[in-house]
């Protein structure tokens, strides 16, 4: 058992892509998404699967404590932005403001 556990958490550092926790798919357009999270984390995947979309900002809530982050990047589907936190943060959430008729994906690592 000892063997499998460390078999994969060593899988996981060498693929990290395993490591990637889904947080759903989001529609652009409208008002900001609050989109929760509740877990450690240090980084936010953000792939443009339908149409294209405008990610302007995002906000990184731990509690009370919020940390706002500009991005201002259009993404292609198919193209992907990782956002680095700045560490492991134990993170409530993320609010995005968003543009644009597209869809994406966010996954956290």
């Amino acid at each position: 058992m000892r063997t499998l556990l460390l078999s994969l958490i060593l899988a996981c550092a060498a693929t990290p892509a395993w490591c990637w926790q889904d947080l759903g798919r989001v529609s652009a357009g409208g008002g900001a998404k609050e989109v929760p999270v509740n877990r450690l984390i240090s980084r936010l995947s953000i792939t443009c699967e339908v149409r294209p979309v405008i990610i302007n900002t995002v906000v990184m809530r731990e509690g009370g404590r919020k940390t706002p982050f500009t991005v201002g990047k259009r993404l292609a589907v198919g193209e992907e932005f990782i956002l680095h936190l700045g560490g492991k943060h134990q993170v409530t959430g993320f609010r995005l403001s968003d543009d644009l008729k597209g869809q994406y994906q966010l996954k956290v690592e």
